[in-house]
Order: C-alpha cells, then structure tokens, then sequence
C-alpha cells in the first residue's frame, strides 16, 4: 500500500492506493498524528510521497521517515517522470508538479491543460511527450470575494452560493456575477489560446472549485479530484524503479 499526502493552503488529502487503484481518501483542516499512525497501521503502508503548498509539518516529516519503508517529500530534487521546463523550478509549487505528473499518468500521450482551482487557480500545461511547460497563477474564487470586501468600504462578503446571473441586479447578485463570471471567462478564454497553440488539447479540472467551474466553461472538459494524488503515487512507483 501507498500513501500520499497533499498539503494545499487550506487542508490536506490522505489517500491510499493498492497499486495504482485509490482505496481510501480522507480530507483534513489539520492533519494529526494520531490519525497518520493509525491510516498507516490500518493499511500496513509501506511507502508514502508528501507534497506541502506550505512550509513541511517537521512531525510529519519524522513519523514518515521511521514508519514507512519509502518515503519521498517531493521537491524540486526529485526525480520524475516528466520534464520540468521551467526557468526557476526551485521556485516551483510542489502542487503544480503533483499535478503535473497526475496529467501525464492520466491522460498518456496527451496535451493536457490542467485547471487547479484553490486557494489560487493554476493553467498549467503538459505536454504529449511529458514535458511540463508552466503555465499561469491567478487568484481563485474565494480570494476575489475576499479581495473585494476587503479593499473596499462597503462591499458585502459574498460566496459562489445563489443566483450566478449575466447581468447583476442588486449588489450582492453583481459580486457575484463579476466574480465567478471573470473567472470563467478567464479560464474560457486561456482554453481557447492554447488550443489555437497547440492543437488538441485535454482539459482537467482539479481543486475544491473544480466541480463548480468545470459546469460553467464553453468547453468539454474531465473533473479529476485526485489528480495531484494520483501524481504522488505514480512519482513513487516511478522511484522505486530507478
């Protein structure tokens, strides 16, 4: 058994993997100890790949090193199985590797764009012979509503729940459309570009927004939750055979 552990800006995915099949897959807002040891004893895990968007749990770290017979934190060392052509992979996020690989595992052989919609929405695109070329960071959903109840006086906090029109009728409604609206425009238009770029192109969504986006743009496109995770898994098999 495998385990992985993807540590994003606001919580954490612990799956489990018999091969390249998850069996299990839990979400935390803070990842404990007690519940890593028991995960591990149940399942009698034998090697485990970390990726943190945030500094490295220390803990995590350690319990990993001594309970596990393999243990990969994933970094720009590592070694894997795409390239990464990226001017400063050092300062690379390790979500936007996993994420890479996870689409190279997916979808072989394919030009992938992969839509990572958090904290922060991430374009990244991958390339048919496993090449990982960069891509674009932009804020996600929940930081623009943020972003503009706090930088202005009166503007109400408002969240993607309700009524999404094409054209707001009240204040609320108007957020609400300029928000989620300019996003997927944004996302609707980047998919058009690299299209025109590059030809065929597979979409994958990905990220705690990613089902809510994905119902919204013009284009056909895949929801892969475990994207990052199935990334992870794959960057330890491919490890453990070199």
């Amino acid at each position: 058994m495998n385990l992985t552990i993807d540590q994003g800006n606001s919580s954490a995915k612990v799956s489990v993997f018999n091969g390249n099949a998850i069996v299990a897959v839990a979400r935390f807002d803070l990842l404990s100890i007690s519940a890593l040891v028991r995960i591990i004893k149940v399942y009698d895990v034998k090697a485990a790949a970390y990726s943190s968007v945030r500094k490295p749990d220390a803990r995590i770290m350690d319990l990993l090193r001594h309970k596990v017979k393999n243990f990969i934190y994933l970094d720009e060392n590592t070694p894997l199985p795409v390239s990464i052509d990226y001017d400063t992979p050092h300062t690379l996020g390790h979500d936007r590797i996993a994420a890479a690989v996870g689409a190279a595992t997916y979808a072989p052989g394919q030009n992938v764009l992969i839509v990572d919609a958090g904290t922060a929405v991430t374009l990244d695109i991958v390339t048919a012979d496993c090449r990982f070329l960069g891509g674009n960071i932009s804020p996600g959903l929940h930081m623009r509503f943020e972003a503009l109840h706090n930088y202005t006086s009166r503007l109400p906090l408002v969240d993607y729940k309700g009524e999404v029109p094409l054209i707001g009728h009240n204040t609320v409604t108007a957020i609400r459309a300029g928000v989620v609206g300019g996003l997927v425009s944004e996302i609707d238009s980047y998919i058009d570009k690299i299209k025109a770029e590059m030809g065929d192109l597979t979409v994958i969504f990905t990220g705690g927004d990613c089902k809510f986006l994905a119902s919204r743009v013009s284009h056909r496109v895949k929801v892969v939750d475990n994207l990052l995770s199935i990334g992870l898994n794959r960057i330890l098999s491919y490890n453990e055979n070199i």
